[in-house]
Order: C-alpha cells, then structure tokens, then sequence
C-alpha cells in the first residue's frame, strides 16, 4: 500500500515511469539503475537534483506508484509544502518501509536536529536493503552541512543531476505520453501548435493538456486541431 505520512499526499495520475522522458543518455542510464533498485530493494540511496520542473517530484511519485504496484509499501514527504507539520522525528522509524521518497530536502540542510534524523534514516534503510530516494536543487557538494553524521551517510547516497527537456520533439513525446495515461491521443500537428502558442516548458503544457482532457471528455470528442483551437479560444 502506499503509506501517506503525516497527512494524505495523494499521487499524480500521470506521476509514473512511461510518462518521463529524458533526452540525456546519462540521465537515462542513471534512471535505470534506480528502477531496478526499486525492484531488488538492495538498500540504496539516491540524491535527485536540479531545477524546479525537471522532473524530480514526478519520479518520486513514480516511483511510489511502481513499489505499490508490486504489493510493496512506501512513504512520499513533500518539504516544500510547509502546511505539513514536518519535524525531524517524522524521520523515525521510517527505515522500516520499502521505499522513502523526501522531497526538496535543501531547507533542512544546516539544522542539526534534521541532519541527524537524516543521517539515520540513510544509514538504517541501507541496513534494512530498502530504497531512499531524496530531491534538492544543488548538489550535494554545496550543501552548507552541519554535522559530521549526515556528512559520512551522504557518501553512500548516489547523485543523479536532472535536466530539463529542451528539444522540441522530446517535448511532444513526453506530452503524448502523458494524454495516453490520461486516456486520449495527442497528435503530432495539435503537439507542435500548443509549443508554438505557449512555449517549450513541459509544465506549463502539461497544464494546457489537463485543460484539453477535460474538453474531451465534456464534448466526447478526439483531439483534432481544429477542436483544441476552438477549445483554447474560449479560455
């Protein structure tokens, strides 16, 4: 089952591994090793890192929803959501769970009570052979760290550099996965028009497609490019 602490975080529908595109081979490989520790639970550890809209929040829910999907439990914390009441103790005892997702882990890094709490989940689900996946915007090696625990555990966590998808055809691939998992199809001439009337940022059309989706759906139409001109001609 997939564990919700300490509030319900629900998973994006479209948050899975066919729905993510990389157009770095480097990445690729490195996205790779981290499915097939998910599926041997060799006690891992990684460190996704980039900007914001490259793709980390997505892999984590991904990859809760991959574990789930094989029975298994697991925990997805966002930090950026400061609604949460998270503190360091929320850490403890989640080393007994199969996977661990922390996400946007940069905020906690110079308090000594997180760090510790940290250092301590790393190490103990190493132990325990379960999977701990982290997210941040700098690499570790600008992390301004405290304490002398999180700076030994961090040198089994494996670093992962995220980038986002630039070219225009990864960036209609990526969008046509997406409206496949949403239940329709995405031409290539109506992929090439929302680039070409909004932009090349995934996000931003990943917006423009759930909008599209429910036009879809009230109207029972395909999505032809005339229907999506007529459509965003409305909003």
């Amino acid at each position: 089952m997939f564990v919700q602490m300490p509030l319900k975080i629900g998973l994006r529908d479209d948050a899975c591994f066919e729905t993510f595109v990389t157009e770095q081979e480097s990445q690729a490989l490195a996205l790779n090793g981290l499915q097939t520790a998910l599926s041997q639970s060799n006690g891992n550890a990684f460190y996704l890192h980039g900007e914001s809209g490259v793709g980390k929040t997505h892999l984590l829910q991904a990859s809760c929803r991959f574990v789930t999907e094989q029975g298994q439990a697991s925990v997805y914390l966002p930090f950026e959501d400061h609604s949460l009441p998270l503190i360091p103790d929320v850490l403890i005892g989640l080393e007994q769970m199969p996977l661990v997702c922390l996400d946007d882990m940069n905020g906690i890094v110079g308090q000594a009570k997180w760090e510790h709490s940290l250092a301590n989940l790393i190490t103990k689900s190493s132990v325990q052979g379960h999977t701990l996946i982290l997210t941040g915007k700098e690499p570790i090696s600008d992390w301004s760290i405290a304490t002398t625990d999180l700076a030994k555990a961090l040198m089994t966590v494996l670093p992962i550099e995220m980038h986002a998808i630039v070219e225009k055809e990864e960036v209609i691939m990526a969008l046509q996965r997406h409206s496949q998992r949403l239940g329709f199809e995405l031409p290539n001439d109506v992929g090439n028009y929302l680039i070409k009337q909004f932009s090349g940022d995934l996000q931003e059309l990943l917006a423009v497609l759930k909008l599209l989706e429910q036009a879809t759906l009230v109207e029972k139409r395909r999505l032809t490019l005339p229907f999506v001109k007529q459509v965003l001609q409305q909003v």
